[in-house]
């Protein structure tokens, strides 16, 4: 099978590259010659989805009727912006990414070259069961999204017999879901990357350093080397260290700004579709599967939300896991050399410490409560408007009481 004859990080992620080709958010190549006929295909390649979206939003906006299809008017508006934002933010995404192919390359680069580094001294990556992870997750993705596409749609035709959804209505806003998900999928990808890189390093690193009494002596507990030879592992793993810090710089100015429009769009979705399912218990008309319905979709784009956000704060706590490492080897250390090049690499450790940012907020679960307290207060603001505003159920109730009498 493909997995067994993966041998570099390039191969490992090129499924998931695939995939972010086909949608149009992948205008780069893995490796870092380009040729010039390469140049004139990714142009006309950015052209072409740009192209693309753009009809798919005009399509939209100027043939769907979302407020009748909602029933109402602020859930309407609201979906109509939510679509032209997602819209702004995958043609904005797909021109910084082919304005920064080079650093995005240079990501995949920088972590080849830790791969091959790290292999000398410590047990090497397992590229084989990453590419079967990878594979795994483009293949979920998309199921897992035509799944929901499959149950969304034969509802709204059975939920909404006034409204006939024709395919310039359910394509556009079909594309932008995915390349939303696509979107955050491309950011978690890589932190995942850099995620197995600083675990690799602290295992690395417990195994040639003693980090508790009871292992001093003890040679079974880490490996059996000399002073000098922990001294030049050391070396090592301080430069990977450092090399590793420069890709979380590198992926947070490539992806850091796209995935900021994508957890406000989130929130904002959000929003709605809690709005949304508050209005579906209330009224309790025919649309209240479809309320429950676009709160499971939320729930589905939030999953990767929290994951990434997960990932994030885990690259965090294995940066701060290694300088606790390099106090405890200090502790159990007896050569003063060895003590020496430690304290060196803590100072290293508290000047640079991998952080996934936005240069706004950190992306850790102190963001993740943040948007739950603000979803709250804006749920409740909609709601009073909502009260205070006909809406075209009570509108449609009302005319056709006056028609019958």
């Amino acid at each position: 099978m493909r997995w067994f004859l993966v041998r570099n990080v390039y191969d490992s992620v090129q499924p998931f590259m695939n995939l972010l080709g086909i949608v149009g958010l992948a205008p780069f190549g893995n490796r870092l010659a380009m040729k010039p006929m390469n140049r004139c295909f990714e142009m006309v390649y950015v052209l072409v989805y740009v192209g693309l979206y753009s009809y798919a939003i005009y399509a939209f906006l100027f043939v769907a009727n979302v407020a009748d299809f909602h029933l109402s008017v602020i859930i309407g508006t609201i979906e109509c912006i939510n679509l032209s934002c997602q819209y702004l933010t995958m043609v904005f995404a797909i021109l910084f990414a082919w304005t920064v192919k080079g650093r995005i390359v240079s990501v995949l680069h920088t972590l080849h070259e830790c791969d091959v580094q790290l292999s000398k001294f410590s047990p090497p990556i397992d590229h084989r069961k990453l590419h079967m992870k990878v594979s795994m997750l483009a293949l979920g993705i998309v199921c897992s999204y035509l799944l929901l596409m499959a149950i969304h749609l034969p509802l709204i035709l059975e939920l909404v017999p006034h409204v006939e959804p024709s395919l310039k209505e359910i394509l556009p806003s079909s594309m932008f879901g995915l390349c939303f998900l696509l979107q955050i999928c491309q950011f978690l990808f890589f932190l995942l990357l850099l995620k197995d890189r600083y675990c690799a390093i602290n295992r690395a690193f417990r195994m040639y350093f003693p980090t508790t009494p009871s292992t001093v002596g003890n040679r079974s507990e880490f490996a059996i080397c000399s002073e000098k030879e922990q001294i030049n592992v050391l070396k090592q793993i301080k430069i990977l260290h450092d090399k590793l810090n420069d890709v979380v710089e590198l992926v947070n100015y490539c992806f850091s700004v796209q995935i900021t429009f994508c957890v406000g769009l989130c929130f904002v979705i959000g929003v709605v579709c809690s709005f949304g399912l508050f209005r579906a218990f209330i009224y309790r008309n025919e649309l209240f599967y479809m309320g429950v319905l676009n709160f499971i979709w939320y729930m589905y784009y939030l999953f990767f939300v929290l994951f990434f956000i997960a990932v994030g704060s885990k690259i965090t706590r294995e940066g701060k896991r290694i300088g606790i490492l390099v106090h405890k080897a200090i502790n159990c250390s007896s050569s003063s050399a060895v003590i020496n090049e430690l304290n060196l690499f803590s100072q290293q450790l508290l000047h640079r410490s991998p952080v996934i940012t936005c240069g706004l907020f950190v992306y850790d679960w102190t963001l993740w409560y943040t948007m739950i307290g603000a979803t709250a207060t804006y749920l409740i603001i909609l709601i009073q408007f909502d009260v205070s505003f006909p809406n075209l159920v009570n509108v449609n109730a009302t005319a056709a009481y006056r028609g019958s009498t």
